[in-house]
């Protein structure tokens, strides 16, 4: 079973996970890290079987730095980011579903810290 917690705080957001990846009553492996930076203020727990929570959260990855390449530096806040996830799952639910549960949390500097799900 996979736990991803997120808790927010004035000034921060702090998210956790287990590293353990198990199917039923074989455990794989103790330590996978399951948190993943997204980018310099911002970071995604996800769960779910490890061939698709490590292709997704890639892809989520390589999407909002290639996002902020082609706009020249410009960063998405953290809500933009819990909403590119959002609709990437959903279109994956029309084609091959990924079989994950996201948890995105971030520090905006306008805002406090937010957690978002994806």
């Amino acid at each position: 079973m996979d736990s991803i917690f997120g808790v927010t705080y004035n000034g921060g957001v702090i998210i956790a996970a287990d590293q353990t990846n198990a199917r039923s009553i074989l455990i794989y492996q103790n330590n996978l890290d399951k948190i993943s930076e997204l980018s310099s203020h911002s970071m995604m727990g996800c769960a779910g079987p490890n061939a698709d929570f490590v292709n997704f959260t890639q892809y989520i990855q390589k999407s909002l730095q290639l996002y902020e390449f082609s706009n020249d530096g410009l960063k998405l806040s953290t809500k933009a980011q819990a909403n590119f996830c959002r609709g990437e799952l959903a279109k994956a639910l029309r084609k091959g579903p990924y079989q994950v549960n996201v948890l995105l949390g971030g520090y905006d500097a306008k805002k406090d810290g937010e957690v978002g799900d994806g």
